[in-house]
């Protein structure tokens, strides 16, 4: 698997949390891409069908259904759909931690600036932590949304979801998931944690590229959560889904009288996507299907437990923010910690 990430024959490479690299699949796949575009010009129907190629992987990577998944430009927009998705109308409040990315913590707020929300509850960590207990109280009828990450960009600490997703559903709740620091770690189920709605980017764990994520959406909550904005893409009898039964997209006009959702999460694609990145996200979780999650978590894990025994080594660095941030992938071997650690210990 080495062999097929050319930047391991170069570089010692620890940074898989800021972004992941990428194997020759990817990078190929998007250089032909731009070259055929460049020969032959717009393959529109074509790339249509590269955005239901990665509804249908991304939905199998997290075990969902690919119509409970949508393609959009990033994470933080993704939750931006969730989020405009919420009926506001008796629930005004939202509770995060301050562990999450800052695009789980900031919309919220600037949602209660604007008037939208009432309150926003922002949990502190002690030690990389958010107590469970602290969520159950800050949890309550008054409470529309839960948004959490799967595992905090921070501390590396990993959420116990599914028990706050399930005091978010006993209080009527919903819980929204960033999962861009999980999927690509270890095996996610969205159904078994109880997720009603999540983001995830390629370019970190997925070792794919920028511009592209997918939302989920559970199927159970399309009939209740409807986006506040819509676009040319999202609406029922959209361009994709006329494609999928052969039909010409462009057969008839798009309403401009009345903007009904399509019945499926590709009501989150507003617009024309970035085909080229959309190819390369096709093959970036290829590649993550290629081997078992489960595999995948048992390696990172070995590569974490050498690190961690070796900065118990009395090694003292100095970092930004007050910290260092390691985060060795399953492509990551033992002699790449040692290296690593042989390197602090000089400085």
């Amino acid at each position: 698997m080495r062999q097929t990430i050319p930047a391991l024959s170069t570089r010692t490479y620890l940074d898989s949390a800021g972004a992941g690299l990428p194997p020759i699949s990817v990078t190929r796949a998007m250089r032909e891409f731009v070259e055929r575009w460049s020969r032959e010009g717009e393959r529109f129907e074509e790339w249509l069908d590269d955005i239901l190629k990665l509804r249908e992987r991304f939905a199998e990577l997290i075990g969902a259904r690919d119509n409970e998944v949508g393609v959009v430009p990033s994470a933080s927009i993704g939750l931006v759909e969730l989020a405009s998705s919420l009926d506001l109308s008796k629930r005004k409040k939202v509770v995060v931690s301050d562990l999450n990315f800052p695009s789980n913590v900031l919309l919220w707020l600037r949602m209660r600036e604007s008037g939208l929300l009432k309150k926003v509850v922002v949990l502190r960590g002690r030690n990389g932590i958010v107590p469970l207990d602290a969520w159950e109280r800050a949890i309550d009828e008054e409470t529309v949304a839960v948004a959490v990450d799967y595992v905090s960009w921070l501390s590396g600490y990993r959420e116990r979801v599914r028990e706050i997703a399930d005091l978010a559903h006993r209080r009527g709740a919903v819980a929204l998931v960033d999962a861009f620091h999980g999927v690509g770690v270890f095996p996610i189920d969205v159904k078994r944690d109880g997720v009603d709605g999540l983001v995830c980017g390629f370019y970190k764990w997925l070792c794919g590229p920028h511009g592209a994520a997918c939302v989920f959406l559970n199927e159970e909550r399309l009939n209740s959560m409807k986006p506040a904005y819509l676009g040319w893409f999202g609406v029922k009898d959209n361009v994709i889904e006329r494609a999928q039964v052969k039909r010409d997209p462009f057969d008839i006009p798009f309403p401009v009288d009345k903007a009904e959702p399509s019945a499926t999460a590709a009501r989150f694609e507003w617009g024309t996507s970035a085909a080229v990145v959309v190819r390369g996200a096709v093959e970036a979780v290829k590649f993550a299907l290629s081997t078992d999650p489960g595999s995948r978590f048992r390696v990172i894990t070995r590569r974490k437990e050498e690190l961690i025994t070796g900065l118990r080594r009395r090694i003292v660095v100095s970092g930004r923010f007050g910290h260092l941030r390691v985060s060795p992938h399953f492509y990551n071997t033992a002699e790449e910690i040692e290296l690593l650690l042989h390197s602090l210990r000089t400085i």
